[in-house]
């Protein structure tokens, strides 16, 4: 029985290491970091909006699913070859999917996803982007998790400028 719980720890030490290692991010110096918990998208879904507006309430529907957006943005070349380790390393837990990749304008962007309860849904969008942005070297992480309706994130990134908004546009029309 000691061995089956040590396997089993030691089968789920990746993930708990590599949810971590995103998190280190928050609080350092050389990155801009930007949370929104559910607690946030449950406060912006009680808005109130026209009930007649169906639009409105596609974007509520869409936010009350949301349990998650973090967004880490550095310059520093030292940061930003850490967070490429620690995205590598996220990414070979297999768990996630590449949607796609775009490289224009000095950018590298690459979308990944974890399925969620239909085609039309995610559990997870995760992004990264490497290259440059007004003539400056920059990366960014961005991890949206819930049940994600991939026809109105794009809607959501713009309306909260996160940064890789424009690239998701891409990812709505491809749906």
């Amino acid at each position: 029985m000691k061995k089956l719980i040590i396997a089993v720890i030691a089968a789920l030490m990746p993930f708990m290491t590599t949810a971590q290692s995103f998190e280190k991010y928050e609080n350092m110096k050389d990155v801009d970091a930007m949370i929104v918990t559910s607690k946030m998208f449950k406060m912006l879904a009680k808005v109130d909006l026209s009930d007649t507006d169906p639009e409105a309430k596609q974007y509520i529907k869409l936010i009350e699913n949301l349990d998650q957006i973090r967004v880490f943005t550095s310059k520093d070349t030292k940061v930003r070859n850490q967070m490429a380790n620690d995205v590598k390393s996220y990414l070979q837990g297999g768990s996630l999917e590449q949607l796609m990749r775009v490289t224009e304008d000095g950018k590298n962007i690459k979308f990944y996803s974890r399925p969620g309860k239909n085609d039309n849904y995610v559990s997870e969008l995760f992004m990264f982007m490497e290259g440059n942005k007004d003539g400056e070297p920059i990366s960014i992480i961005l991890s949206i998790t819930g049940q994600i309706d991939l026809s109105q994130l794009s809607r959501l990134t713009s309306d909260l400028k996160v940064p890789g908004a424009e690239e998701l546009k891409n990812i709505e029309n491809k749906s």
